[in-house]
């Protein structure tokens, strides 16, 4: 019976977490670091299937872009830089439409990967004339907790959205890192 109550409390506890529970950086990013064990890989290795995971990547609605900002084939060093649609939003008349900007580095040594995903901002574009605002999550979550009902929902349900495609970016890097080539489009 105990365990029933544990597990019971466990899963209460993840559907009452909202997105105020995301850890950002200090200037409002969403982040995660991860280093990635393939052993008897050397760098060199890593680095070409690095540099292969995202190049075709097209997110999960088809509307994602992501291109090579820098690379470093002395260092193995790779990032990528890339936004990919977060939704819309009915704003009065107007649409929004929302997009989330990320970066992907990737360091590679003999057997080993370091990957960091960062979400630094969202951008916000108007339909109607095309106007855009900048900002971090940090400051969306912040005006989250200002608001209730299903505006703040919605928001949450956007937050997650932004989070849970990050890690499943983090995730398909780790795929194509460990040898498994393209498929790692299926963990988009």
């Amino acid at each position: 019976m105990k365990k029933v109550l544990f597990i019971f409390a466990l899963m209460l506890s993840g559907l009452t977490a909202g997105a105020q529970d995301i850890e950002l950086t200090p200037d409002g990013a969403y982040e995660r670091k991860e280093v990635v064990m393939v052993d008897s890989v050397s760098a060199a290795t890593l680095y070409d299937r690095a540099m292969i995971a995202l190049t075709d990547w097209t997110g999960p609605d088809g509307k994602a872009k992501a291109g090579i900002d820098y690379q470093n084939p002395d260092t193995h060093t790779l990032i990528y830089k890339g936004s990919f649609y977060a939704g819309y939003r009915k704003l009065f008349m107007n649409a929004i439409d929302r997009y989330a900007n990320f970066t992907v580095k990737v360091r590679c040594k003999d057997g080993r990967a370091q990957v960091t995903v960062n979400v630094g901002t969202l951008t916000a574009v108007m339909a109607s004339n095309g106007r855009s605002r900048t900002f971090t999550l940090g400051e969306t979550i912040d005006e989250l907790k200002k608001r209730s009902g299903k505006r703040r929902e919605r928001g949450e349900e956007t937050v997650a959205y932004i989070t849970d495609t990050a890690d499943k970016i983090l995730q398909a890097m780790k795929f194509s890192l460990q040898g498994n080539g393209k498929n790692a489009d299926d963990e988009f």
